[in-house]
């Protein structure tokens, strides 16, 4: 998906956007209806056919055929792929405060690639987010910040509402909706 210089062998954060298919091994996928993510990657999001139909008719998104390699039918799967925003979606001294108090640290930087992770914050643990969707033109999006510890790396998401609960109705077990705090805007929008 990334190449093989796309991502950090030590942290497994992308280095670059994603550039080519996402390949899945059809194992413990009984069906491939609603969504799901794949070898729970918290960043990849896979629909099936008929929803992500849906999903093209109704959302700003880009979806990317997923492949198989036991030759699955062509067009059974696609994944949702998300653009990353480069502008930071927190303040860091807030994250800086609020991963030390539950974690006693804040993070930590690869020694490979340089990138910082910062350490595991609920959504409720998060600070208000400093990003506009709609401004963007896209209705899913990633953080620029990283979270993570380990090879267990993944920006956070966030989807216009709409196509939040449609992927949530779809695989209610695999999906829910959490609202975030959002700060005022001086001209009264959110």
């Amino acid at each position: 998906m990334f190449g093989e210089d796309g991502w950090c062998h030590s942290c497994g954060v992308t280095l670059e956007p994603q550039t080519g298919s996402m390949t899945l091994q059809r194992k413990g996928l009984a069906n491939l209806e609603g969504a799901w993510l794949p070898y729970s990657q918290p960043n990849a999001i896979c629909l099936g056919r008929s929803l992500a139909e849906e999903v093209r008719d109704r959302f700003r998104v880009e979806l990317r055929e997923v492949h198989w390699p036991n030759k699955e039918p062509d067009g059974s799967a696609w994944q949702i792929v998300v653009p990353t925003v480069r502008s930071a979606w927190f303040p860091a001294e807030e994250l800086r405060t609020r991963t030390i108090a539950i974690h006693g640290t804040d993070g930590q930087k690869c020694a490979d690639c340089g990138v910082w992770r910062w350490m595991h914050l609920f959504f409720e643990e998060l600070p208000p987010v400093q990003v506009d969707l709609t401004a963007l033109g896209v209705d899913v999006a990633a953080g620029p910040e990283w979270f993570g510890d380990g090879r267990n790396s993944y920006h956070l998401l966030l989807m216009r509402r709409e196509l939040a609960e449609l992927i949530s109705t779809a695989s209610p077990r695999d999906f829910t909706v959490a609202p975030i705090a959002v700060p005022d805007r001086p001209d009264g929008a959110h």
